[in-house]
């Protein structure tokens, strides 16, 4: 389960907000993963695991907060009962990732791990300090740390295209004064 929950963790908190995402730190993938949920069903016949209500899952200083998140394990070869590694994760329901200086919201996550992809879709909201981008889908390849973020609107005068908001740091914190506060040279 370790697998599972740090890649899509990890993929959603690292989808950032494009350029800033490259300063993002990953999470301890090996530190203990807590899931808290109303409810757990395991489908061994079809290797799915579910969690539904109120699911919280904690590693490290990355959070994932859905009503159900549901894995798909691949099922072992030769094996009718055995279940293996992971396959897909579902979050479902108010998505919302957390991680140590970012924070992602939409509808629904899906992490697929053939391809390392995260999908956030569903009035995407991302945030790291004051930064702020919103879209309708977020495509993230955890291994590259490429990001898209896509709307559904076109136009410019379409509601609900691509925003972002991108703070400066602030430069007025200078120890030198500025020109006009020297006295002028004789």
């Amino acid at each position: 389960m370790k697998r599972w929950t740090a890649a899509a963790a990890t993929a959603l908190v690292l989808s950032g907000l494009g350029p800033v995402a490259a300063h993002a730190q990953q999470g301890d993938s090996s530190a203990p993963i807590d899931v808290a949920a109303d409810y757990q069903e395991t489908i061994n016949s079809k290797c799915i695991i579910i969690f539904r209500g109120n699911v919280e899952i904690l590693q490290d200083r990355s959070r994932l907060r859905a009503r159900q998140v549901t894995v798909y394990n691949a099922k072992r070869a030769g094996s009718e009962s055995g279940c293996g590694n992971a396959q897909r994760l579902e979050a479902e329901g108010d998505v919302y990732v957390v991680s140590e200086n970012q924070k992602a919201r939409g509808d629904r996550a899906v992490y697929t791990y053939s391809d390392s992809t995260a999908v956030l879709t569903g009035d995407v909201i991302l945030t790291r300090g004051k930064d702020v981008a919103r879209g309708d889908r977020l495509t993230v390849n955890t291994k590259t740390n490429d990001a898209k973020l896509e709307s559904t609107a076109k136009g410019r005068s379409a509601p609900r295209r691509v925003r972002a908001v991108f703070y400066q740091e602030d430069s007025k914190k200078s120890d030198t004064p500025a020109v006009a506060d020297q006295p002028a040279q004789r």
